[in-house]
């Protein structure tokens, strides 16, 4: 019989809430805050879209930014909840979506 030994850092994040809009100062984006758990911890992701995404035709974009854009920015919170270090702002514009790692 196996038995888990797993930890906390083993387990992926989860998604616990949409906080709302973002609209940062000074910028054309705007987007959506996110927070995700696991275990005890907390951390905020934002998933922000360019000014010029928000007004280009959708059929347009690139898949990833017009998929961020129909579900507030899910799409692209989900294909980092399996990094330890998820990151804090994930940009999505006319070129695909991006983001800098959390440790670099």
């Amino acid at each position: 019989m196996m038995v888990c030994t797993c930890s906390l850092e083993l387990m992926g994040w989860e998604i616990s809430a949409n906080l709302g809009r973002h609209v940062p100062a000074g910028s054309d984006a705007r987007g959506w805050r996110w927070e995700i758990t696991r275990g005890a911890e907390v951390a905020h992701v934002v998933v922000e879209i360019s000014g010029k995404a928000w007004s280009a035709d959708p059929l347009r974009l690139p898949d990833d930014t017009r998929h961020a854009l129909e579900t507030d920015g899910r799409t692209e919170l989900v294909k980092v909840l399996d990094q330890d270090e998820p990151p804090r702002v994930i940009r999505c514009g006319s070129s695909g979506c991006s983001y800098l790692s959390a440790g670099g």
